[in-house]
């Protein structure tokens, strides 16, 4: 380990683009300051140990989802039945059927005919004798 001894405002510089600043001693606590490029990672040793630490459980996590994928796809497939009958598969939630229409309500968009504009009727006006909504005598 190299040692060195600086003073507020005294700097070092590591490689050609890491340069670390003294900035202030107070008491048994110095500031530093330190330039370096975005591309170099600089981390406290305790906020560093952290991520290291993460990043191994992490990575076991990762390792124990290959040893189960890995089990799963080793596992046996089903033999068939000694009568040769197909077994059947487990059933699920049942499965969703489009509901039919209710009396008195309107069909869904896609199967109600296009109204020709002669036939349209406006909203907030009476009906016309014309209109399919009004008898015919």
């Amino acid at each position: 380990m190299l040692v060195l001894t600086r003073r507020a405002g005294e700097s070092i510089v590591i490689g050609d683009e890491v340069h670390v600043v003294v900035l202030e001693v107070r008491g048994d606590t110095v500031r530093l300051g330190i330039e370096a490029p975005r591309s170099v990672q600089v981390h406290r040793a305790e906020v560093y140990a952290e991520v290291q630490a993460a990043n191994a459980a992490a990575a076991g996590v990762v390792d124990n989802l290959e040893a189960v994928a890995n089990r799963l796809l080793a596992r046996p497939k089903r033999q068939p039945h000694p009568s040769g009958r197909v077994p059947r598969p487990v059933p699920g939630p049942p499965r969703a059927t489009p509901a039919a229409p209710t009396p008195g309500r309107t069909a869904p968009a896609e199967s109600v005919p296009p109204v020709a504009p002669s036939d349209a009727v406006v909203p907030g006006t009476p009906p016309t004798p014309s209109s399919p909504d009004v008898e015919q005598p």
